[in-house]
């Protein structure tokens, strides 16, 4: 993991890969990690895609890989298609 862009954004090696979020249980895939003011603190945002459905935010720290178990692969993006 790198250091905030300048934009409030974070490179994190899970980027654009199926991740777990452990608080919540969904999986998703991890479009952004923001740091972002709260109460006067800066946390770690991570902002996750399911498939299908409604997006959601948790802390970055919350997150882990997931495996695509179940998902038809052309529901799948480029990233988790095992390469042929």
């Amino acid at each position: 993991m790198s250091g905030p862009d300048g934009e409030g954004g974070e490179d994190h090696p899970l980027l654009h890969q199926r991740v777990r979020d452990i608080a919540s249980g969904g999986e998703g895939v991890l479009t952004a990690i923001a740091h972002e003011r709260h109460g006067g603190r800066l946390l770690r945002i991570a902002h996750i895609q399911p498939v299908t459905g409604v997006a959601w935010t948790t802390a970055a720290d919350n997150v882990g890989p997931a495996l695509w178990r179940g998902t038809p692969e052309k529901e799948r993006p480029p990233s988790a298609v095992p390469p042929s």
